[in-house]
């Protein structure tokens, strides 16, 4: 049986953008009311303790990204660590969270769609995940492309939020904590689900160029830029609005 290969077509710079991309997803957008309401205007320092707790993760990624270069990395990783049946429900795990990432971030975009065009969320997120299967399937070079633009695409809403916000910052009290530290470390905890993602560069060993240099810089590279605009956003936003407000918003 011929095994198939898959082609090298990533660069390191679509695969740090295809990383962004997957990390700032939806979650930044879904789950900075909520953790406002946890935090008060100290949000910004559970966004980087999230991303050290990621960080840790990351760095054991790149680290076996570069010993063992191939696709379903969590898989190749545990079976060679330990044993098949291990692996197989390590994998099964991983896909049942890609399952469940999936849904939130097709829901929460199926959400800002319906607030601007009245549709049917369900509807929507149902589609939106078809579409873009489809086009994982056809290819991963223009998957990526695609990914590509609705990164930057990600990052400028990102961008405008900072630039409008960060004026403003002076009328603030950047580290009050309304709940103290209990507060900071809840909306950590729920703050991590924005950085989940990162790991999904490991599985691209196959169709970047020269994966044993570019998937662990990509991978480092991707947790470094999401975690100073998600930090930069989070001082932003509540200098923008009262976190009581965010804490109620949809």
């Amino acid at each position: 049986m011929r095994k198939v290969r898959l082609k090298r077509d990533l660069s390191l710079l679509d695969a740090t953008l295809y990383g962004v991309g997957i990390i700032l997803g939806a979650g930044i957008y879904a789950l900075i009311g909520h953790a406002a309401g946890l935090t008060g205007n100290s949000l910004w320092i559970s966004f980087i303790l999230a991303a050290i707790i990621s960080s840790f993760t990351g760095l054991s990624y790149a680290e076996l990204s570069t010993i063992f270069p191939k696709e379903a990395a969590e898989y190749v990783y545990v079976r060679n660590a330990f044993n098949e049946m291990l692996a197989f429900l390590v994998g099964w795990i991983i896909l049942v969270s890609n399952v469940v990432a999936a849904a939130t971030l097709a829901l929460g975009f199926a959400g800002y769609f319906n607030a601007m065009f009245g549709t049917n969320p369900l509807l929507v997120a149902v589609t939106s995940v078809v579409l873009l299967s489809l086009l994982n399937f056809y290819g991963i070079k223009e998957s990526a492309r695609l990914n590509a633009v609705f990164t930057l695409i990600e990052i400028s809403g990102l961008l405008l939020i900072i630039f409008l916000g960060l004026p403003k910052v002076k009328d603030i009290n950047p580290f009050e904590a309304v709940n103290g530290m209990r507060g900071v470390l809840l909306a950590t905890s729920f703050i991590f689900f924005a950085y989940i993602g990162f790991e999904d560069v490991a599985n691209l060993a196959e169709e970047v160029k020269n994966p044993k240099r570019n998937l662990p810089l990509s991978l480092l590279l991707s947790i470094l830029i999401t975690t100073i605009l998600y930090v930069l956003t989070s001082i932003s936003a509540v200098a923008l609005a009262d976190w009581r407000e965010l804490a109620v918003s949809n």
